[in-house]
């Protein structure tokens, strides 16, 4: 496991959270516009906007369920690696920071003692960096070959 995919559990309910906005924008601009049922003929060619607009709006649908989706499983897999960590003061603090969104700060607090945030986010660093044989993943800044 790797920072960047632990990071991925901040980011992608912000990605969700921008994506319903952006529907609910398609949304309001739909119920806003109306036929022209007037019969007379307006500008040159053929254009549908609103059904333009519920092609966008169907999408940008389509486009959430797969983010959510993403969402869940990142989350079950992040979920299950961090259950398999040993080292309990480790897996805490990886859980209070990616789980429950502590910030670095909130991690020391709450681990006591003579923790810092420094001292925190350095042990876990220093954890992702060496990787956990166990799970099978490689580390942040592993030593492949050709590396």
């Amino acid at each position: 496991m790797d920072k960047k995919t632990l990071y991925r559990l901040f980011y992608l309910p912000k990605a969700i959270e921008q994506k319903k906005r952006e529907i609910q924008r398609i949304q309001e601009r739909l119920e806003s516009m109306s036929h022209n049922l007037s019969g007379m003929p307006h500008g040159g060619g053929v254009h549908d906007k609103i059904g333009d607009g519920v092609v966008e709006l169907v999408t940008k649908k389509e486009e959430l369920e797969e983010l959510v989706r993403g969402y869940q499983l990142e989350q079950d897999r992040i979920d299950a690696w961090i259950d398999r960590i040993e080292d309990l003061q480790i897996q805490m603090m990886i859980t209070w920071r990616f789980r429950e969104k502590m910030s670095w700060n909130e991690v020391a607090d709450a681990a006591g003692g003579i923790n810092t945030e420094d001292s925190c986010r350095k042990m876990v660093d220093r954890f992702l960096e060496k990787g956990d044989a166990k799970d099978g993943e490689k580390p942040a800044r592993g030593t492949e070959e050709g590396a």
